[in-house]
């Protein structure tokens, strides 16, 4: 009736989408892991050093960070509802979507003039070194020393 191959197949694709939805379900609750265990350990600190300063501004701070990342949570789930709407995407269907801006072309520049290539110089014949006779300069006389 069945094969070994439709019945491998059959459990491969039970288990690949089984740890997809596993894995999807551990992503929204490990986004705030790091936090929580912030929060607990400060919160534990603060339990047996309740006047130091520096424990009450991070419990504060983990506080309204965790404030902020709920919210931040909502919003987003508020967002995927209202773009998951059957009507908005009949809207989208309907009109086609607005293409991006065209930007204005590109002026277009004359192009280099080319270089002459490099003249090239006559050579010119030099003359030697001229031999100048050693002239007899008088000595330097010796300063005395200070």
């Amino acid at each position: 009736m069945f094969n070994k191959s439709s019945i491998a197949i059959a459990i491969g694709a039970a288990f690949l989408f089984g740890s997809t939805g596993t894995a999807s379900a551990a992503n929204t609750t490990t986004s705030t892991g790091p936090l929580n265990q912030a929060i607990s350990s400060v919160d534990k600190n603060l339990d047996k050093h309740p006047e130091n300063p520096g424990l009450q501004t991070a419990a504060q701070r983990l506080e309204r960070n965790k404030d902020r990342l709920d919210a931040k949570e909502r919003e987003t789930e508020k967002t995927e509802r209202h773009e998951r709407h059957p009507a908005r995407i009949e809207k989208t269907e309907r009109h086609a979507r607005i293409e991006k801006v065209e930007r204005a072309e590109k002026i277009e520049r004359p192009e280099k003039a080319e270089r002459p290539e490099k003249v090239e110089r006559p050579e010119v014949e030099r003359p030697e070194k001229v031999e100048r006779p050693e002239v007899e300069r008088p000595e330097k006389a010796e300063r005395p020393e200070s």
